[in-house]
């Protein structure tokens, strides 16, 4: 699945022009607590079969079905490759983030790409450190392309597109 070069097309409405609030404003009763951090795994192999298990793929299955509140999404045990390849990140850490805000996100946003495309943005608020961003591509199956963690204000700034879902009033 190469989509190496498309990006985000600009001018998309965002959570501003919606009069949503900062992530950073979220009230804390919408923040989910109960998802811990993982070890980081040892090798590349390892957090490759540490993220497909956490996803529900365990051997011998290439791939699993997982219910979302807009649509079922596909995870593929080819794909979370790309997820765990830059080992400094070792993003392993959070696939509990990244299953929950499947299932349980806070926003999910239908993105517009340069190469025509439309992804699908999960956003997932947690009572922690991290937050969650959890991209699906809508073309290829509603496939889950990657998930990477990152801060409150990171997050705001891939809240834009059309907005879905939102677990709040």
């Amino acid at each position: 699945m190469s989509l190496q070069g498309s990006r985000a097309l600009p001018d998309q409405k965002n959570w501003k022009d919606l009069g949503l609030p900062d992530i950073r404003d979220i009230e804390p009763g919408l923040l989910i607590s109960a998802v811990r951090e993982l070890p980081g795994a040892s090798s590349l192999n390892a957090a490759w079969e540490q993220v497909a298990s956490g996803f529900g793929l365990d051997q011998g299955l290439d791939a699993v079905l997982i219910e979302t509140p807009y649509v079922p999404i596909l995870v593929k045990r080819e794909n979370l490759l790309h997820t765990v390849e830059k080992r400094p990140n070792a993003r392993e850490r959070f696939t509990e983030f990244a299953r929950d805000t499947l299932t349980r996100p806070l926003e999910i946003w239908r993105v517009s790409y340069d190469d025509a495309s439309f992804r699908l943005s999960f956003i997932g608020a947690y009572n922690a450190r991290y937050q969650m961003l959890v991209v699906i591509h809508v073309e290829h199956g509603n496939v889950l392309l990657n998930f990477m963690n990152c801060d409150k204000k990171s997050l705001n700034k891939h809240r834009h597109g059309g907005l879905l879902y939102r677990r709040y009033r």
